[in-house]
């Protein structure tokens, strides 16, 4: 044996303590259930379904030291105010620690974060750039009277091109939103990492400093939602020129250095049902958002509070962990990739399917997207649903995407192979699969999941 060996390198940095059975459903049972959930695989009972790709947000897998928590003493704990809890001093020095903001306000949940931030950072009458904003940060800002610009690259909207940053954002763009608007009208520019409308395809360190360098020349914050910091910084490691020898760490770190602060939802990296943050180097900003998350009653309880730095300390006590969390995701891709038309590169936390190239057959009134949702779902009880609400610009370009939303800490490499078998299969079959039709039920409230019906014929 050579001196320099140094043994077999873990590649799953865990062992599954716990299993829950899964009930074998069959093709006429699924048929049934489709019919009652009106073909919309959102509706469908959790209980009927196989492998669940519909969300990796806040199903991930919970370790044995956060189970403890949950259940042991820290739920006894009385609920005092924040500022004197325990587990908000414990998490506040991790937090400091690894992300390198002085201030951070914990909240129950990502939204809360975002719209405690907008409520302190966004301007009636204002503009706030950004690269294909989730929704619900978009809500947000235009709750507060302000309008979101898109600002992304135009290579975001290449689906299939194989460039490493898909998510980065345009200075031109940025430039001439300033030249338009003016200084004064905007509140702040806003970057979303590894971004989910486009794929879940990062931004680069280069582009950030560039952005950074841009906001700080003439005095804009720039803010951050790092939801899925982990694992944007884990493809700047992988893809980015300089970057190979940093530790996750050090790169997460990096990230955070060129903004002013950031909003969070802890329920995608870092593996927990409830909880989300706000980062800030201002102090004035942080005792705002301290009182605004009181009065919104968006304080995490104790036990909250210590299940997110257990999972911090779990997440970035090993280097494996985001390793082993994005190369199953890349499996899965690289088990796609050729058969069926799937977004170029491989993300962080899912495989993007354009479903129109997929079923080119059924027109974009008769939804493609739905409608393989369901296909999927009657051969194989394997849920996927879309991903979220597209941009304008992509509605406009006509796109309709699948996601496969991959739980951290939850599937083996058979569920994913059974999850690739049935979307291959799936496209075998794609030119006979049909479209559906949506049905009008007046008086459902909008923001109800729609229903439809096969298409005839």
């Amino acid at each position: 044996m050579k001196d320099d060996f140094e043994g077999i390198r873990f590649s799953i940095p865990y062992e599954i303590a716990v299993a829950r059975p899964l009930r074998q459903t069959t093709l006429r049972e699924r048929e049934e259930i489709l019919k009652r959930a009106h073909y919309n695989t959102e509706l469908i009972p959790q209980e009927t379904v196989y492998v669940d790709l519909r969300t990796d947000s806040g199903v991930s897998s919970l370790s044995t030291e956060q189970l403890a928590a949950m259940v042991g003493a820290w739920e006894a704990l009385p609920e005092t105010a924040v500022e004197g809890n325990q587990a908000f001093l414990s998490l506040t020095r991790l937090f400091q620690e690894i992300f390198g903001y002085p201030f951070m306000v914990p909240c129950t949940q990502g939204r809360a974060a975002e719209r405690i931030w907008a409520k302190i950072q966004v301007r009636e009458g204002s503009v706030v750039p950004g690269n294909m904003l989730f929704p619900s940060t978009r809500f947000h800002i235009e709750s507060a009277g302000a309008r979101v610009i898109d600002v992304i690259s135009e290579k975001a909207h290449d689906l299939f091109s194989d460039d490493p940053f898909k998510g980065n954002l345009d200075v031109k763009k940025l430039e001439a939103v300033l030249s338009e608007y003016g200084r004064e009208r905007v509140s702040c520019i806003y970057v979303e990492l590894c971004v989910n409308s486009c794929g879940g395809h990062p931004v680069s360190l280069g582009n950030l400093r560039e952005v950074s360098s841009f906001s700080k020349a003439h005095g804009i914050p720039l803010f951050l939602d790092a939801s899925r910091i982990l694992e944007n910084s884990y493809l700047i490691k992988q893809r980015e020129p300089g970057y190979q020898g940093r530790s996750i760490q050090e790169i997460v770190r990096e990230i955070c250095s060129a903004a002013d602060g950031c909003t969070m939802s802890a329920l995608k990296d870092f593996l927990v049902p409830t909880g989300g943050f706000i980062g800030m180097r201002d102090e004035k900003s942080y005792q705002k958002a301290y009182f605004q998350s009181f009065l919104d009653g968006a304080q995490p309880a104790s036990s909250a509070l210590e299940n997110m730095r257990i999972a911090l300390a779990e997440v970035f006590g090993s280097a494996l962990y985001v390793a082993s969390r994005v190369e199953q995701v890349n499996y899965l891709w690289r088990r796609l990739k050729g058969g069926v038309p799937i977004l170029c590169p491989a993300a962080g936390h899912g495989v993007f399917i354009d479903a129109r190239s997929f079923l080119p057959r059924v027109a974009p009134e008769q939804y493609p997207a739905e409608t393989l949702a369901a296909f999927i779902y009657y051969i194989s009880g394997v849920r996927i649903t879309k991903g979220p609400p597209l941009t304008q610009s992509q509605i406009a370009q006509g796109v309709q995407l699948l996601r496969l939303a991959v739980p951290a800490r939850r599937y083996l490499q058979g569920h994913m192979d059974d999850v690739a078998e049935a979307v291959l299969y799936a496209y075998y079959q794609r030119d006979e699969i049909k479209g559906l039709k949506l049905i009008e039920q007046p008086g459902r409230p909008k923001y109800e999941p729609p229903v439809f019906a096969p298409v005839e014929g």
